[in-house]
C-alpha cells in the first residue's frame, strides 16, 4: 500500500513537471529589449514566434506596434510596461494571441516590434525601426505591417503619406483613432503607394474626431488614382476614445477575418530605402525664383537626386541632377535653385537614382509664380561669369557694362530666352554697371567684380 501510494505520487509529480514543460514551450513569449533604434526610443518589446531560429532560413511577417501619447516613457523597466496596456503586447502578455494565422491556406506567424517612445514619433523614427528589424530578425520584407492608436495612429497615416516611397515599404497598415489631419497629399501618396488600408473609430471620439478617419478613407477612395484595393473604414457606434480594445480582439471579424488575417492578405515590393527620412519642400523666393530644400536621416547606396519640373504635374523633364553628400552613410542637406521662363503653375519632384541605377520618387510639390516677363542678372558679386535669365525673348538686344569711370569695357549682342552667360574673368576687380536695352528694354544692374 505504501508502496502504491509513492508510486502515485512520483506519476502526479512526473505529469506537473510534463505540464509545465509544455506551458513553457507554448507560452507566449515577450521580451523587453534595453536598445535605443531610434533616438526618440530607448528601449522596445520583442516578440518572436514559436520556432524562431535568429541563424535559421525562414523569414517572418513583421508588425509594428505603435502606442498611444499615454504610454510613452523612458525606456526604463518600470515605464516600459506602459507599452503592454493596449494592443498586441497587451494579448501576448495576457497569453491570448494566437501564435498563427491561416490565410489563403498559408500558415503565418508574426515577429512583433513594439517601441517605446519619449516623444510623438515621426518618419525618421518609424524609419529607423523598420530599419533596425530588417538588419537583427528574420523579417520578410514583402510583409511589413504597420499599426498604433491615437498618437501611433497618427503616425501610421503619416509616415505611409508624407512620401511615397516610405508608403511602397508597408504592405498594410491598421490605424485606429489616428491623430494625423487628413491632408489631401497624404491621401494622394497613400493611394499611389498602393497601400492596403483598414482605419477604425469610435464616431464620438471626444479626443480626436472620427472625421479624421472618415475623410482618411473617402479621400484615398477618391483620388483620380486609387489604390486597389480600395481603403476600409471601421466607425464604430461608441463616444469613447477606445477603438482598438475591439480592432485588435481576435474574435473580431466584422468581414469574416480579423485584422491580422486581413493584414497577411496584402505584400508589398519593397525592401529597404536607400534614402530614409527624405523631407522635400518647394518655395517661392521671388517671382521669378524657386528654391527647393531636401534633407535625408540616412542614405544607403544613393548616387544622387535627378530634380524634375512640369507644368501640369503629370509630365516632368530633368532640369539637374544633385549628387550625394551623405558621408559614412549619415543624412545631408541639400539646395538646388531653378529660375524657370514663363513663371505660371509649377510642379516639383525628386527622382532618387541608387547606385545599379533603380530609383524612387518623391511626393509632388506646387509653387505659383508671377506670369510676367522678367529679366534677372545675377550673381553679385561675381567671379568670373555674369548670367543673365528671362522670360522674354531677346531680339537684337545688347549688353554694355562700363566701368566706375563710366567707360564702355564691354558688350555683347544677345538673343532667344532661357539664360545667357558672359564671361568677365578677364576684367580687374571692381564696380561695374551693366546696361541691357532693346526696343522694349533699359535697365540697369550694379555688379561688383571679385
Amino acid at each position: 500500500m505504501k508502496n502504491q501510494k509513492i508510486h502515485l505520487q512520483l506519476r502526479f509529480l512526473l505529469a506537473i513537471t510534463f505540464l509545465a514543460a509544455v506551458s513553457n514551450v507554448t507560452a507566449q513569449v515577450q521580451t523587453p529589449q534595453y536598445v535605443s533604434m531610434t533616438p526618440l526610443s530607448n528601449a522596445y518589446y520583442e516578440y518572436l514566434p514559436q520556432g524562431y531560429s535568429a541563424n535559421g532560413s525562414q523569414k517572418y511577417p513583421l508588425m509594428i506596434f505603435l502606442h498611444g501619447s499615454g504610454e510613452m516613457g523612458n525606456g526604463s523597466p518600470s515605464q516600459l510596461q506602459r507599452v503592454l496596456k493596449h494592443g498586441p503586447p497587451k494579448l501576448i502578455n495576457q497569453d491570448v494571441f494566437p501564435a498563427s494565422f491561416t490565410v489563403n491556406g498559408q500558415t503565418f506567424k508574426f515577429i512583433i516590434i513594439s517601441p517605446q517612445f519619449t516623444d510623438w514619433p515621426g518618419d525618421r523614427e518609424i524609419n529607423d525601426v523598420i530599419d533596425y528589424a530588417i538588419q537583427h530578425y528574420n523579417v520578410d520584407t514583402s510583409r511589413i505591417y504597420l499599426t498604433g492608436l491615437s498618437m501611433g495612429g497618427g503616425a501610421v497615416w503619416e509616415y505611409v503619406g508624407d512620401d511615397i516611397t516610405q508608403g511602397k515599404r508597408i504592405a498594410a497598415i491598421v490605424p485606429i483613432a489616428g491623430a494625423s489631419w487628413p491632408a489631401y497629399f497624404r491621401c494622394e501618396n497613400i493611394a499611389a503607394a498602393n497601400v492596403a488600408v483598414w482605419a477604425t473609430h469610435n464616431i464620438g471620439d471626444p479626443t480626436v474626431p472620427s472625421f479624421y478617419t472618415i475623410d482618411y478613407v473617402n479621400t484615398i477612395d477618391t483620388v483620380p488614382l486609387p489604390p486597389n484595393p480600395l481603403a476600409l473604414k471601421t466607425i464604430f457606434p461608441d463616444s469613447t476614445h477606445d477603438a482598438w480594445t475591439q480592432t485588435y480582439d481576435v474574435n473580431f471579424k466584422p468581414n469574416g477575418i480579423n485584422v491580422y488575417e486581413w493584414m497577411l492578405q496584402y505584400k508589398s515590393g519593397n525592401n529597404t530605402l536607400a534614402v530614409s527620412g527624405l523631407d522635400f519642400n518647394a518655395r517661392k523666393k521671388d517671382d521669378h525664383t524657386v528654391i527647393l530644400n531636401w534633407l535625408t536621416y540616412s542614405e544607403t547606396n544613393n548616387k544622387g537626386f535627378v530634380v524634375e519640373r512640369s507644368k501640369d504635374g503629370i509630365t516632368f523633364d530633368s532640369i539637374g541632377f544633385v549628387t550625394s553628400l551623405s558621408v559614412a552613410g549619415k543624412g545631408a542637406n541639400y539646395v538646388f535653385t531653378d529660375m524657370p521662363a514663363g513663371g505660371g503653375k509649377l510642379f516639383y519632384r525628386l527622382e532618387q537614382v541608387n547606385l545599379d541605377n533603380t530609383f524612387q520618387l518623391s511626393s509632388i510639390k506646387f509653387v505659383q509664380l508671377d506670369n510676367r516677363n522678367y529679366i534677372k542678372i545675377y550673381p553679385n558679386p561675381v567671379k568670373d561669369i555674369l548670367s543673365i535669365n528671362t522670360s522674354y525673348t531677346f531680339h537684337n538686344s545688347q549688353l554694355n557694362i562700363y566701368d566706375m569711370s563710366g567707360h564702355l569695357v564691354m558688350k555683347k549682342s544677345l538673343t532667344g530666352s532661357g539664360t545667357s552667360t558672359v564671361s568677365i574673368k578677364n576684367l580687374p576687380s571692381g564696380f561695374y554697371t551693366a546696361k541691357l536695352f532693346d526696343s522694349n528694354n533699359n535697365i540697369s544692374f550694379r555688379f561688383l567684380k571679385e
